[in-house]
């Protein structure tokens, strides 16, 4: 690696299809062994998220890192394995593989497509306070709020490599809150990424934090980086 880390966090956002094809060959020989004993569907995820995450390494942490080792906690968390300060983490929903990098943080994103509104998602997404406040969006509003909280609950889930529980923690606060902070985590939503809601949860001090939101290989939007303060 060159040694010329980029600070903050990089998300880098990408349809599957072209992930896959872009980045697909920046793969270990252990990834594509992984991926071709896989069905047709996964192979195509797994190859995506991988891809995209050796490409976001690449652009964060310079020449080299794109090579390095991913491995999986005993709750399924990836690391770097020789680099386990820089926080890593991947998501998938529909079409849309969305990734995360960040230097000196752990680190968790979530990326969701609206789903259809159950009374068990309710519960678990939900206070009573933000299950009210939802009833009263328009009904074309509420499967999008909904996908929102609950990459909010995957994200600092992620983050803190604890995985959901059976009966994960609900933050407080306004329903459609942009931001926020729990248990040493701070998250904040993110711009619809792929037509998929998503959120971003890190822990580390309470100073300026930059983020980038890259989406590369001819995704359409631009790129953003915006400059953003972790919460109190």
């Amino acid at each position: 690696m060159s040694g010329h880390a980029t600070p903050g966090i990089l998300v880098a956002v990408c349809d599957a299809a072209t992930a896959a094809d872009r980045y697909g060959h920046l793969l270990s020989a252990v990834e594509r062994t992984r991926a071709a004993a896989c069905p047709p569907h996964r192979a195509l995820e797994f190859t995506a998220g991988r891809g995209l995450l050796r490409w976001a390494l690449d652009h964060t942490l310079g020449a080299g890192a794109a090579a390095s080792r991913i491995v999986l906690t005993d709750r399924g968390k990836p690391v770097l394995a020789d680099l386990p300060a820089t926080g890593i983490s991947l998501s998938h929903s529909g079409e849309t593989v969305a990734v995360a990098v960040a230097v000196g943080r752990a680190v968790g994103i979530d990326v969701q497509a609206p789903v259809p509104i159950t009374d068990g998602l309710l519960r678990r997404c939900c206070t009573p306070e933000q299950q009210r406040e939802l009833a009263a969006l328009d009904p074309d509003r509420r499967p999008t709020a909904l996908a929102r909280r609950w990459t909010i609950l995957e994200a600092h889930a992620k983050a803190t490599g604890r995985g959901l529980t059976r009966r994960p923690g609900r933050f407080p606060g306004p329903l459609l809150a942009r931001r926020g902070h729990g248990r040493d985590f701070a998250w904040r939503t993110l711009p619809p990424l792929g037509g998929c809601a998503a959120a971003l949860a890190f822990d580390g001090p309470a100073h300026r934090v930059r983020l980038r939101i890259a989406l590369p290989a001819g995704t359409p939007g631009p790129r953003r980086t915006v400059h953003d303060t972790h919460p109190h």
